[in-house]
């Protein structure tokens, strides 16, 4: 089962992992439309370029229930996107694909799991979100990523966190 080969899997592992299933449904679902800003904005999440928790504000913003959220860029309190990035994101994301909002809204659940306090002992907080992204991807027939491609990143590193990584490498939409 994939749930239990994710356990040993890093707090940052499993948002990759989540990353790499919100990747396949995007390509399955939506052939015709670029995610690459979107995907680029994902795994700046794990890549230690900013601190876990304001990558994870900024993505959030995108998110389509936060996105969505106001008629106008200008009615918005967005703290992080531009009007030029409210455009651009508006203009791929879908605000009535629910199943796009949870698998967004879980990659964020997964990385703020642990935010601000100790990682326990194989992060359970962290694989809920991870088990309603599994479940998603079933539900749609979509093939899973396999997760030898995260069993690297293990929990050893951070506390349990796990270290930051460049995971674009594992993209199917970057490369």
């Amino acid at each position: 089962m994939t749930i239990d080969s994710l356990k040993k899997v890093s707090v940052l592992g499993r948002v990759a992992y989540a990353i790499m299933c919100f990747e396949k449904y995007v390509v399955t679902v939506y052939p015709n439309v670029d995610f690459s800003p979107v995907a680029e904005v994902m795994w700046s999440i794990i890549d230690g370029s900013n601190y876990l928790d304001e990558s994870s504000y900024r993505y959030i913003e995108i998110v389509p229930e936060c996105l969505f959220e106001f008629k106008s860029y200008e009615e918005s309190d967005f703290e992080y996107l531009s009007k030029e990035e409210y455009d651009l994101f508006t203009s791929i994301l879908n605000a009535t694909d629910h199943d796009l909002n949870v698998l967004m809204k879980s990659i964020y659940d997964i990385a703020m799991a642990y935010a601000y306090t100790t990682v326990e002992s194989g992060a359970p907080e962290a694989l809920s979100p991870l088990e309603c992204v599994i479940g998603i991807l079933s539900a749609n027939d979509i093939a899973l990523p396999d997760t030898e491609a995260v069993s690297t990143y293990t929990a050893t590193g951070s506390d349990g966190l796990g270290d930051y990584f460049d995971g674009r490498y594992l993209s199917i939409i970057l490369k």
